[in-house]
């Protein structure tokens, strides 16, 4: 039988006494939650713990897969036993669609976010049929551009490398592998954000639970993520502070800002290196910041590489590393999500990132 919708049953005396507990505890647990997110966004933003890393870089060169960046990454998703959340702009390795898959099957939750553009590739179409959950930005105005993988809430890799055929065996690629639950928990709520929530652009949360993270050897890392965190302000205030050098290496550099500041810094004398990728030079000539530094007087050059040279680095004073999935653009800043590490206190990984400028042709 319909129930008029105008009918509103009365409740007995006795059911309104028996739910009024209940709700007050329920209220209760609501206030209290509150207090603690009121609590979590105001505690200060770092984190001082043990933890390890690990800098890897493509080997076009000698082609050894053993070390390759396709091995390594499927080494480390050899060792997930939980959970494994991965941002992915592309992928077309079938190793690594084959290690996801592995995981998946050993009862690890997989999560992947995906580029819409490149959402329908057969890797994607792969994890898909295995019975993965991949979503990707739909028809976001910018590029879902991480890299990024988080295993177990502990291990964060991210870098410049897509996980594709080209990516490890053809492009200049880096990849960072920091064991760090703290950098983990950042790059996990960005995961949140665009999986959950489906945040994407400029308005999304820009609270980061750790942005300044000290490993215990001294190593300090800040991260950022575009476009809802200011990402130009830290990086002009890293070349600012240069006092000796500055080494770069960009798959695309157009920024205006960073260019010109890169400028005033070399009339200062400090020294400016730059390796540009060449075709991305020539797809991009009227907007590259190459001709500008060039005719400067600053010591950049096209690269040589069969492939493409596709880092986002760059080295202040052989000490800070900038890097992550960041190319030195517009684009990159206000629309793209991205993400942006400042590596600190650690002369291995800078003279690591020294060692592969040097390296390439």
């Amino acid at each position: 039988m319909n129930q008029d919708p105008n009918y509103i049953e009365s409740v007995p005396t006795k059911s309104l006494k028996s739910r009024f507990v209940p709700f007050c505890l329920l209220i209760i647990i609501a206030v209290g939650i509150g207090f603690g997110i009121r609590h979590y966004r105001n505690i200060p933003n770092q984190s001082t713990e043990s933890g390890t890393w690990q800098v890897y870089f493509s080997d076009v060169v000698n082609g050894n897969s053993s070390i390759s960046l396709e091995n390594r990454l499927i080494e480390k998703l050899g060792i997930a036993s939980n959970r494994i959340d991965a941002a992915l702009y592309d992928l077309d390795s079938r190793p690594i669609t084959d290690a996801i898959i592995e995981a998946h099957e050993r009862n690890v939750k997989v999560r992947i976010f995906a580029e819409n553009d490149n959402v329908d590739e057969e890797e994607f179409q792969r994890l898909k049929e295995s019975g993965i959950s991949v979503l990707d930005d739909s028809d976001n105005d910018g590029l879902m551009h991480h890299k990024f993988f988080v295993i177990d809430g502990r291990y964060v890799w991210t870098g410049s490398y897509n996980p594709t055929y080209r990516g490890a065996n053809t492009n200049n690629n880096n990849v960072v592998w920091i064991d760090s639950p703290a950098l983990a928990t950042n790059f996990t709520q960005e995961f949140r954000e665009l999986y959950v929530l489906a945040e994407f652009g400029r308005t999304s949360d820009k609270n980061i639970p750790f942005q300044n993270i000290k490993l215990n050897d001294g190593t300090k890392i800040t991260t950022y993520f575009a476009p809802e965190n200011d990402t130009i302000s830290p990086l002009l205030k890293e070349i600012k502070a240069a006092e000796e050098s500055i080494h770069f290496m960009a798959f695309s550099f157009t920024h205006d800002k960073l260019g010109k500041e890169m400028r005033e810094q070399y009339k200062t004398g400090i020294q400016v290196n730059g390796i540009f990728d060449a075709n991305q030079k020539k797809s991009n000539k009227s907007y590259s910041e190459y001709d500008s530094m060039k005719k400067a007087g600053l010591s950049v050059r096209l690269d040589n590489e069969p492939g493409t040279m596709h880092h986002k680095v760059i080295i202040i004073d052989e000490e800070t590393v900038i890097t992550g999935s960041y190319n030195f653009s517009k684009n990159a800043e206000t629309r793209n999500s991205e993400n942006l590490l400042i590596i600190k206190n650690n002369n291995k990984i800078a003279e690591a990132y020294l060692d592969e400028f040097k390296r390439i042709k």
